[in-house]
């Protein structure tokens, strides 16, 4: 804030200060402002021959209640509970305010009533023994002695009446200058303590702007150096990017002549994964034809050892018979027939021939014992060889020459004891 707004300011502050005391002589007497929960509800003029004034309100309940004059001056207010009743009396000017507040929790009502102080006439009257304003009665029954006592009280107080006349004006006259030169008193010294005041935040405002002042120029101070330094800044930011743009160039340079030496490479490995790819093909090609042809091979020579299995067969039963045809006689010669030690050489001879020895290993279950292990084998009339190794057990068998091994080896599998079971052309495991 530049000075002249400053002093236009102060000139203004002092300006109200000394409207102030103007105002509230020019304010209507007895005009009193209604504030319901900080709010302006209404108006009570004490002047009014019914100087009464009431409110009702349905969304909450009357809490608070202030009474100010027309300047905004509290004159008196209460707090209220949110339900129940409260009355409070307050002195106003020359009479009291009689306030009386019902509150509900869903709402509440107020009522304000101004009571004018009584004059001085009632007060005569009291001392006197009279009720102002009412008739005294005169019976026709009354004794003269009462009479004469009224009279008298009567002269009495028109003689008091007429005295209190005289003095009165000057009482009043007096009183009202008294009270007017203190409120006027009052009202000075709440100027010149109101203007002290302002003086005092006049001064701190001063202060305040000289400091503000000093730190704008502190402030304008560092933005000059900010300016310079962002200057020196940009300028440092053109040269780096003149220097990017730079680097950037030579890194396209570079990076076209990697790609170009990354493409001849990759090219060159392309050409010599196709032709190791087209030497392994021609591989494949070849161990396929190989195995083509060992396939063969393999089938002829199990077609031939059929046949040679067919033959010896056939030779068996030739040599036996051959050899059994003359013994029929020599027995039917003698009286008691007997078995031919030949016979069982050759039946055990056929039986061999018709067997073929076949070997396969076995694991059995956890908790499988040797018992278990040994009626199996006796049940499928194998022999157990060779110790257990890593849980596998060797098995040789005989079976008929008719029936193939993977029959045998599916119906050993179903046994409880059994986990499972590999020929032995195929490795078991450990081994």
């Amino acid at each position: 804030m530049e000075a002249p707004e400053l002093n236009d300011y102060r000139a203004h502050l002092l300006d109200a200060l000394d409207d102030q005391p103007r105002r509230a002589t020019e304010e209507r007497p007895g005009f009193l402002q209604v504030l319901v929960n900080h709010e302006r509800v209404g108006t009570l003029d004490c002047a009014h021959t019914d100087p009464t004034f009431s409110f009702t309100v349905h969304e909450r309940s009357v809490q608070h209640l202030e009474l100010r004059n027309e300047s905004g001056v509290l004159v008196g207010g209460c707090v209220a509970p949110e339900a129940g009743q409260k009355t409070v009396r307050l002195p106003a000017g020359k009479g009291h305010l009689a306030i009386h507040v019902q509150n509900h929790f869903d709402g509440g009502s107020l009522r304000v009533q101004y009571e004018v102080a009584p004059g001085w006439w009632s007060h005569v009257a009291s001392t006197i023994g009279l009720t102002a304003g009412a008739p005294v009665p005169a019976a026709a029954g009354t004794p003269v002695w009462t009479m004469t006592t009224a009279f008298a009280q009567i002269v009495l107080a028109v003689g008091v009446v007429a005295l209190l006349a005289e003095r009165i004006p000057n009482w009043i006259g007096a009183e009202d200058r008294a009270h007017q030169m203190e409120e006027e008193l009052a009202a000075r010294q709440s100027t010149q303590e109101q203007i002290d005041r302002v003086h005092q935040q006049l001064a701190q405002l001063v202060e305040a702007q000289a400091a503000a002042v000093a730190v704008s120029r502190s402030e304008q101070d560092r933005i000059a150096q900010l300016n310079t330094l962002i200057d020196t800044v940009t300028h440092a930011q053109q040269k780096l990017n003149t220097q990017v743009v730079a680097v950037q160039e030579d890194l396209k340079t570079v990076e076209t002549d990697v790609v170009q030496e990354v493409q001849t490479g990759m090219r060159v490995a392309v050409n010599a994964v196709e032709a190791d790819r087209e030497l392994v093909r021609q591989d494949l090609k070849s161990i396929k034809s190989v195995n083509e042809t060992l396939v063969k091979q393999v089938a002829l020579l199990e077609s031939r050892n059929r046949e040679l299995h067919a033959r010896l067969a056939l030779t068996s039963l030739e040599v036996a018979k051959a050899s059994a045809a003359p013994k029929p006689a020599v027995v039917a010669k003698t009286d008691m027939p007997k078995e031919t030690p030949m016979a069982t050489p050759v039946a055990d001879g056929l039986r061999e021939v018709d067997r073929q020895a076949f070997m396969f290993w076995v694991a059995f279950q956890d908790g499988t014992t040797e018992k278990s292990i040994e009626d199996l084998v006796q049940e499928i009339n194998g022999i157990k060889k060779g110790p257990m190794k890593s849980g596998w057990y060797s098995v040789e068998v005989n079976l008929p020459h008719p029936e193939p091994p993977d029959r045998f080896l599916e119906s050993v599998k179903r046994a409880k004891i059994v986990k499972s079971v590999v020929t032995s052309k195929a490795m078991p495991p450990a081994q």
